[in-house]
């Protein structure tokens, strides 16, 4: 997000340059003149072009932007516009008849699930957007019953009916199938030349027509014929209000023939959709219009204003709990940052929900982040000043005087704030609970290009860092290597671009897996560290004997000398020298581990004789013995939690066998899902994260923790694995 000039984006196409006379916007006082909803559904099922739709529809825009091109409102961002899809979470406000209208365009790819959460959390309600060309996929049911989960408001809209290949009848159809059968459609299409180019509201009996591209809208009385064809599909709708009212006297009196009102049908209809028990479906097109007013009906009349959902659990900084918030402007400050961005200009950039209070400029704040230090995001409670207040429209941000709870809003100029911080008032500091993030599994290794870039990638890395929670930045101990975990492919090629675009030079190497180096059978080792220089000599003798432990059991040093061969003093010189050579390895770089090492003889001179001589001979003594020994290779292993469902279970099982998996266990995880527990080495986890994607559909999780180093297979270390 940054400020654009009216002239800089109608160079690029941008939303200031195609302002109809709606682009003012409002800055609501009441919470109830507020609509926060999320658009979800999976990529490319028309969610972005929705928008543009919606924003012509109401004259916030005089036409529409193209994904392909890069000029939509809401897919600003450089890395959407490079790979023709959001990636980001994005805001786009849109004024109708008094109230506002946060529409909050979420990412469909899987790669990009942790902005989608963001955008739940600032939402009230969800319509999901499904294709009529392509139909429901599993990602978009599972985020369904994720938002079940959450009693979240829902509706659905079906795309892209302009389409030669649409198939609305079929993808209602499914929808019902997947989401359940309160999902029914308020109106049905009406086909002129085979093409929809009408909606038939089945409880008005009216015909809307949208007759081409730009021409407006018509409204007629429904014919004989049309309201036959459509009449199982009203008579369901109003079986399905009816069963959701809350007048126990209604089903029976329309059972008994009477016509009910279709006041008192709307009526029932917006108290369920509000609270989240019934679910209406809207035909639309993009490109004709077709049903944009519809909708916009939809989200204002049915779907519920702040104040009529539950607000996130609060307590102090020590972690107490707190009365519950209310969505009131004149309660305590209680706001969260949903999406962070730096901006050339304006610096950290953040994207707030207000859930309690009011924002206002020039005020002083708290800003506290907890809980995400396993993804490097450390535990912080600073004190700010706000400064800039801004209405989001996409990349531009235009200044407001306030932001009322229930309202989202952009901030500039802080300082600290990361993605998933809670903003409060200096005097009454409180900590929002954090929503739930996904665990980033896809390690992609990072190298600056030289030397001179690697302070210019510590910077750049800490900025886009504290806008994605689902990346975890990493220096390996062991390995030494910089290791982002990501989510998938199309997350690491986002961060990548991000890094590169704010000039830092880099390239990505080969992610090396941290193996260790054991002894695989007893050996004995002599060093010998004899030396004169400039008159004054070094010298130490020791003979050691090596013998391999168990697994994890580490590392012993024991003294068996007899007689005073070495001093006291330079015992411990050997066991340094021994240690120091373990971590640097003895035959392929990597650290020793689990083995013993007992020192049997040496020599020492009364004069020559040092602590480094002593050092240089024991490590001189472990390599000698692992000369003379077998050296085995361990590997990391993971144990691993996989979630997917049945029907993929037998494939997922025989590629775990094919990783060099041991499976340990299966069991029914409810919901037609199974649970497999396995021990998998690391080295074949490295792309799982996207692998298991292809194998299930997009439908697997899974979760994994460090469990042992085992044994490298013989034929995979000859060949350097």
């Amino acid at each position: 997000m940054s400020v654009k000039s009216t002239k800089d984006a109608a160079g690029r196409g941008g939303p200031e340059g195609r302002q109809g006379n709606g682009s003012a916007g409002i800055t609501p006082r009441d919470p109830a003149l507020v609509r926060n909803v999320a658009l979800v559904g999976r990529s490319g099922a028309g969610k972005t072009t929705l928008i543009e739709a919606l924003l012509e529809a109401n004259g916030m825009i005089t036409r529409k932007g193209s994904v392909v091109d890069g000029t939509t409102v809401s897919d600003s961002d450089p890395a959407a516009i490079h790979q023709q899809r959001s990636v980001a979470l994005s805001v786009v406000p849109l004024p109708v008849g008094g109230m506002k209208i946060n529409l909050l365009d979420t990412p469909g790819y899987p790669d990009f699930i942790g902005e989608l959460r963001a955008g739940l959390r600032a939402a009230d309600a969800v319509l999901f957007t499904v294709s009529a060309v392509d139909g429901v996929d599993a990602g978009t049911t599972a985020i369904w019953h994720e938002c079940q989960y959450l009693g979240m408001p829902r509706a659905v809209v079906i795309t892209k009916l302009d389409h030669p290949r649409a198939d609305y009848d079929g993808v209602l159809a499914a929808c019902r199938d997947a989401f359940g059968e309160t999902v029914l459609p308020l109106y049905v299409p009406v086909r002129a030349g085979g093409n929809a180019g009408g909606l038939l509201g089945l409880l008005s009996g009216t015909v809307v027509e949208y007759p081409a591209e730009g021409s407006g809208r018509a409204a007629r009385a429904a014919e004989p014929g049309e309201l036959a064809a459509a009449e199982p599909s009203r008579a369901e709708l109003i079986e399905g209000i009816i069963a959701e009212s809350e007048d126990e006297t209604l089903m029976d009196r329309y059972l008994g023939g009477e016509d009910i009102d279709a006041g008192v049908l709307i009526s029932d209809l917006e108290t369920a959709v509000a609270r989240g028990s019934f679910f209406p479906a809207v035909p639309s097109s993009a490109l004709t219009g077709l049903g944009t007013a519809e909708l916009l009906e939809l989200l204002t009349k049915a779907f519920p204003s702040p104040p009529e959902r539950s607000l996130p659990r609060a307590t102090d900084l020590s972690g107490s709990p707190l009365r519950p918030l209310a969505c009131d402007p004149g309660g305590p400050l209680a706001a969260e940052v949903v999406r962070t961005t730096v901006d050339a200009f304006l610096g950290r950039v953040c994207l707030v929900r207000v859930f309690s209070g009011t924002l206002t400029g020039d005020t002083p704040i708290h800003v506290s982040g907890h809980g995400l230090a396993d993804r490097g995001h450390q535990d912080h409670d600073t004190d700010e000043r706000l400064t800039h207040l801004y209405s989001p429209l996409g990349a531009t941000l235009r200044p407001v005087p306030f932001c009322v709870a229930g309202d989202i809003a952009a901030v500039a100029k802080l300082g600290t704030a990361e993605t998933g911080d809670t903003i409060s008032a200096k005097d009454q500091p409180l900590l929002l609970a954090t929503w739930e993030m996904p665990e980033p599994l896809m390690p992609v290794a990072i190298e600056a290009d030289s030397h001179s870039d690697e302070d210019a990638l510590a910077r750049s890395l800490g900025k886009v860092a504290a806008g994605d929670p689902t990346l975890r930045v990493e220096r390996n101990a062991e390995t030494h290597q910089l290791i982002l975990w990501c989510m998938g492919e199309a997350h690491a090629e986002v961060v990548l671009d991000r890094l590169r675009d704010q000039g830092v030079k880099l390239h990505t190497v080969d992610v090396v897996t941290p193996l260790r180096e054991t002894f695989a059978t007893p050996a004995a080792g002599h060093g010998r560290h004899v030396k004169q220089s400039g008159g004054h000599g070094q010298y130490a003798v020791c003979d050691i004997e090596v013998e391999p432990l168990a697994r994890g059991a580490g590392f012993e040093f024991v003294d068996k000398t007899v007689g005073g061969v070495i001093p006291g003093t330079f015992i411990s010189s050997v066991e340094k020298g021994v240690r120091a050579q373990m971590q640097r390895g003895v035959a392929s770089g990597f650290p020793v581990v689990d083995l013993r090492v007992t020192l049997v003889g040496g020599k020492a001179h009364s004069v020559d004789s040092s602590d480094a001589a002593f050092q240089a001979a024991g490590a001189l003594a472990l390599r000698e013995a692992a000369a003379a020994g077998s050296i085995q290779l361990l590997e990391p292993v993971s144990s691993v939690v996989l979630s997917v469902p049945d029907e993929h279970v037998g494939t997922v099982m025989s590629d775990l066998s094919g990783r060099r998996g041991r499976l340990t266990g299966t069991s029914s995880s409810g919901g037609d899902r199974t649970e497999i527990t396995a021990e998998v080495p690391d080295q074949e986890l490295l792309k799982y994260a996207v692998e298991l994607r292809a194998l299930t559909a997009g439908t697997g999780t899974f979760s994994r923790h460090y469990l042992r180093h085992d044994p490298v297979p013989g034929n995979l270390a000859a060949a350097g694995r």
